[in-house]
């Protein structure tokens, strides 16, 4: 494939765009031909600092272009669905940051718009592309812990300010169930090759804030063989180490031979425990830590929370583009994402009405 051969477009130069636009930067098949914001001063810092030929604040004007293959949408939630089609309709290909939409019916207008277009859409889940996500995943493919029937997991941060658009519902569409808990009903789904979910309860509230949204929730999610608890919140003093901010995040995966810890801010990221497993130097009967792919070094700027070295964007982006150019597959298209926004809607129904939410039925909006 030669080189600079897929013309693409950021839109929206944020915070989380750093990490999309640096990844971008990095892929051989990609020129990065314009980064867009509605403030210029945003979309030239980016272009000075990414290397894109041009900064806009005219998308029109980009989305005509014959040389923007793609789109990368890394704006505010609720332009994620708007942006989106405005991009498909353009004929270009989507890379969307998660959630797709704030609602199930933008959802169904991204996907039957990418359908028409004959175009690729995607859901960012950066986590599928970690050293260590992925390896647990290979783990519970090759039946390494047996049957899987509990997975355990939180994200948690610390959001000072409440004029953060994260916390305004009209924007985010929720608070901590869209923001965090979206990344683990994502990856509960991708770990178990994308089993159908049965039923949704949670428990949510503003409990350490002035928020208009929940600063605090617990999911819990059934499929027909496993049991799921996710938790969060935007309010945890706890500090991380790869950043110098708070954050945490963990995954605990229960299988009937064994257990997995992803850690993916600490070292190491990966620790297995499989009872009798024969490793040799008397190191059996307890945890282990699997050898991880290595990340060179030139993917691993602006890895944000995660360890430098264990650096995901660069492969979701490879991802993306290959999927792009070759027709091929993707990992978390749009009808993966929409079933993770059908979740996430299940989940505030569920808090309204303090009922557990069957999924097969109409969920109703968020909070």
């Amino acid at each position: 494939m030669p080189d600079r051969c897929f013309g693409v477009a950021v839109v929206g130069c944020g915070g989380i765009s750093n990490c999309h636009t640096y990844a971008l930067s990095q892929i051989p098949e990609v020129r990065l031909i314009a980064t867009v914001d509605i403030d210029e001063t945003r979309a030239r810092n980016f272009q000075a600092r990414f290397g894109s030929e041009i900064a806009s604040t005219d998308l029109d004007a980009v989305l005509s272009r014959e040389d923007v293959d793609a789109v990368v949408v890394t704006t505010a939630n609720d332009t994620h669905a708007p942006l989106s089609l405005r991009a498909l309709q353009a004929g270009k290909h989507v890379l969307v940051q998660k959630p797709m939409a704030l609602t199930l019916e933008e959802a169904d207008q991204m996907i039957a718009a990418a359908e028409r277009a004959n175009k690729k859409l995607m859901v960012s889940f950066f986590e599928f592309f970690h050293p260590a996500f992925k390896r647990a995943r290979e783990l519970v493919d090759r039946g390494a812990i047996g049957d899987v029937f509990f997975y355990k997991a939180i994200m948690a941060w610390h959001v000072p300010s409440m004029l953060a658009w994260r916390f305004d519902p009209r924007v985010s569409g929720g608070g901590v169930i869209m923001d965090g808990h979206v990344h683990h009903v994502a990856y509960l789904l991708h770990l178990l090759g994308n089993p159908p979910i049965e039923s949704v309860y949670a428990e949510y509230g503003t409990l350490n804030s002035t928020a208009q949204v929940e600063d605090t929730a617990v999911t819990l999610l059934r499929t027909p063989r496993v049991l799921a608890e996710i938790d969060g919140s935007n309010r945890l003093l706890e500090p991380n180490a790869q950043n110098g901010r708070a954050f945490k995040e963990s995954i605990e995966i229960f299988g009937s031979n064994g257990t997995i810890h992803i850690d993916p801010t600490n070292r190491p990221s990966l620790t297995v425990y499989i009872p009798g497993a024969d490793v040799g130097a008397g190191l059996n009967d307890g945890w282990i830590a699997p050898r991880l792919d290595a990340v060179p070094p030139t993917h691993r700027p602006y890895s944000n929370h995660f360890n430098p070295d264990e650096n995901p964007w660069v492969a979701e982006h490879q991802h993306f583009v290959d999927a792009c150019l070759k027709d091929e597959p993707l990992v978390s298209d749009g009808r993966f994402g929409r079933k993770v926004q059908e979740v996430l809607m299940a989940a505030y129904e569920a808090g309204r009405e303090g009922r557990r939410i069957r999924l097969g039925a109409p969920v109703g909006a968020g909070r």
